[in-house]
């Protein structure tokens, strides 16, 4: 039975085969009809995988621009493309497969179906993207807050904060060594109360251009700055200064540059700050002989809890002016003397027609200086009569002159012994004793009647015009002698004239 069934299998063998290749023919025929095989591009962007392969060899990579995307040709039936879009496929670039080559280094690519991977055909499913590479560099910055604008008239920026206030950077080295500083900026303009403000870090370059962040990776995109606002005013800075220059000059002045600075703090601080002092041991003049300059940092003179607006204003100079002093000696006629605190009943007698009264200063202020001017003033407070030496009181600028000698050799008399010299013994007042005494200081029988003027030893003395009437006689003397003062008086004024 078994040969009857292979026998009709095998017979016209020919014919039975074509019938079969006729009948699959015309199936795919029929099939094509309704559901063709179609083809269709897509292009999609290349998803990069194990990056930290490249980072670990301490190496940073960039894709060519051209190798980002990916175009590739699908085939399937049309009722399976109609169904399927780019989203469907995935292009992975494995950085662990990179290749390094004498052109280029090169990682593959593999395309993949997402859904229906049976039933497509993806054409050159491998491709390859080209990598650059560089030297990775990975640091970390300080970011400075920064304040744009000026704050309200009478403040000032206090204090400035960055949270958080450290930024890491990686990328190629020659981009991240551009960096230089990373700030963050506020705005305080018109501001008169604290503030607080999230904002971008800004990279800049030594030239304070901006960095390209493009290829760089930051640990941060967004920080918070916060700025307080305090209470500002301008003081003047005034120099103190120890020792004495060397003789025959003067310190003619010592000032700050800039004279003044701009200090901030809170307002109940600040007002009680009335300048800024240089302590007189920061500077010295001992010996000198010209003027100097000195650098002086201001910061260190500040009270507590003040500070400068602006910290370039820390550094001032300090310049001493130092100048020889020209003498000059102006002959004053003692008619020109006042006297303070002459007790009623008592006169002056000067031992000399004038005084010589040293002036030390520059040579025009000395030039500008009159006898007029100099107003000289006796103070005989708490003397008894007798003679006396006594410096003279001027009124002048001291920051212009420096008075030398104005001693002056006198003798108080009191009316009661104005004709009797016996009583005129002289009584120290402890102060420098009279140059003009002569012999060893014993008391001289003829002092009392001596004035040291017209050289006469008639017991009677006569008085330099023009002193208020207190060395006049007085009026219960004789006639005679009365009328003798008066022309030994009239003598005398001629005589001050012509020395005028």
């Amino acid at each position: 039975m078994l040969r009857n069934v292979v026998k009709i299998l095998t017979r016209n063998l020919g014919l039975k085969l074509l019938a079969f290749v006729f009948a699959v023919t015309m199936w795919m025929a029929v099939v094509n009809l309704d559901d063709p095989v179609i083809n269709k591009r897509f292009t999609i962007a290349v998803t990069i995988e194990n990056e930290e392969v490249i980072e670990a060899a301490n190496k940073y990579f960039e894709i060519e621009a051209d190798s980002n995307n990916v175009t590739f040709t699908v085939l399937g039936n049309r009722s399976v493309m109609d169904d399927i879009s780019s989203s469907d496929f995935k292009a992975v670039a494995d950085m662990s497969k990179l290749v390094q080559k004498e052109d280029g280094n090169i990682v593959p690519i593999e395309i993949t179906a997402l859904r229906h991977s049976s039933q497509l055909t993806i054409s050159k499913r491998t491709r390859e993207i080209k990598v650059i590479l560089e030297d990775l560099m990975r640091q970390a910055f300080v970011i400075m807050p920064i304040a744009q604008g000026e704050p309200a008239d009478g403040y000032a920026l206090g204090s400035m904060v960055v949270e958080p206030n450290r930024l890491w950077v990686s990328g190629p080295k020659e981009v991240v060594s551009q960096i230089d500083a990373v700030k963050a900026a506020i705005d305080v303009t018109n501001m008169s109360t604290d503030i607080s403000d999230s904002v971008v870090p800004i990279l800049l370059d030594e030239k304070e251009n901006v960095v390209d962040t493009t290829r760089l990776n930051l640990s941060l995109e967004i920080v918070t700055v916060k700025a307080s606002i305090v209470s500002q005013k301008t003081v003047p800075i005034k120099v103190s200064y120890s020792g004495k220059p060397e003789e025959g000059f003067e310190v003619i002045s010592a000032v700050a540059e800039p004279e003044e600075v701009t200090i901030k703090g809170k307002s109940d601080i600040l007002n009680a700050i009335s300048a800024i002092v240089i302590p007189e041991e920061v500077i010295s003049v001992e010996g000198a002989n010209e003027k100097f300059e000195q650098k002086v940092d201001l910061n260190q003179y500040l009270p507590s809890g003040v500070s400068l607006s602006k910290s370039v204003e820390g550094a001032v100079t300090v310049k001493i002016d130092i100048e020889q002093l020209e003498r000059r000696v102006f002959t004053v006629p003692n008619r020109n003397i006042g006297v303070d605190d002459l007790p009623e009943g008592y006169r002056i007698e000067y031992s000399d027609r004038n005084v010589d009264i040293e002036i030390y200063g520059l040579a025009d202020d000395l030039d500008r200086l009159t006898v007029n001017a100099l107003r000289p003033v006796l103070d005989v407070s708490g003397l008894a009569a007798g003679r006396h030496v006594r410096k003279l009181q001027l009124e002048l600028d001291s920051s212009k002159y420096v008075v030398g000698e104005t001693s002056v050799s006198f003798t108080i008399l009191s009316d009661e012994n104005n004709g009797d010299g016996s009583n005129g013994t002289q009584q120290p007042d402890g102060n420098t004793p009279d140059e003009n005494t002569p012999g060893t200081g014993e008391p001289d029988e003829n002092e009392p009647g001596e004035n040291g003027s017209d050289g006469s030893n008639d017991g009677s003395d006569p008085a330099p015009d023009g002193d208020d009437g207190q060395q006049a006689d007085r009026q219960g003397g004789n006639d005679d002698e009365d009328g003798a003062e008066n022309s030994q008086g009239a003598e005398d004024q001629r005589e001050d004239l012509e020395e005028e």
